[in-house]
């Protein structure tokens, strides 16, 4: 099992999470203009619709990640509830200047439908409820598989207990017992 390492995959879901909005604004943006203007070509579709599926997939891949999963569900759940959530308790200016931020580069779209009709809200807050809830799952989980004896390949390792003496003549931990006697040996001293 690899080591969880959720607080990287904290930092690395929000910062896909952000690509992935602000790819996901610019092809929804792409994809809604298409009904807007009542086209029925799906070859200009297409694309838009293959981007996100891609983006999709990342994200996707990454929470699935075994050591940075957990971290990447949370950070991206956050990033959806806190920037979704933000965009209708702020007031109107800091929002629209809020969505700017999710604003693809050199684009004329302003704004993007996901934030301003709560989609991610509704995604956000059941991400962020997996995320923690797998990190706190894999915190107990990795703190059972380091029993004794297995952290001590870690440098700087200070047991909290005494550790036990191997029993030289076996028997149970506590237990002395003689080695066998054998004719002509002397007892041990």
């Amino acid at each position: 099992m690899a080591k969880p390492l959720p607080a990287l995959g904290l930092v690395i879901g929000v910062i896909v999470a952000y690509a992935g909005v602000v790819g996901a604004s610019y092809a929804t943006a792409r994809l809604l203009l298409r009904v807007q203007t009542f086209r029925t070509d799906v070859g200009q579709m297409l694309p838009w619709l293959a981007a996100l599926v891609a983006i999709a997939l990342v994200l996707g891949l990454l929470m699935m990640a075994p050591a940075i999963g957990a971290g990447v569900t949370t950070g991206a759940g956050l990033l959806l509830t806190v920037s979704g959530l933000a965009v209708f308790l702020l007031p109107v200016r800091q929002a629209f200047d809020l969505v700017k931020l999710f604003q693809f580069p050199g684009t004329r779209f302003n704004g993007s439908y996901l934030l301003y009709d709560g989609s991610v809200i509704l995604l956000g807050i059941p991400l962020l409820l997996v995320g923690l809830r797998r990190w706190a799952v894999e915190a107990k989980l990795a703190k059972l598989m380091a029993g004794p004896g297995q952290l001590q390949d870690s440098p700087g390792y200070q047991p909290g207990y005494p550790q036990q003496q191997p029993q030289q003549w076996g028997g149970y931990p506590g237990q002395q017992q003689q080695p066998p006697q054998y004719p002509g040996q002397q007892p041990p001293q």
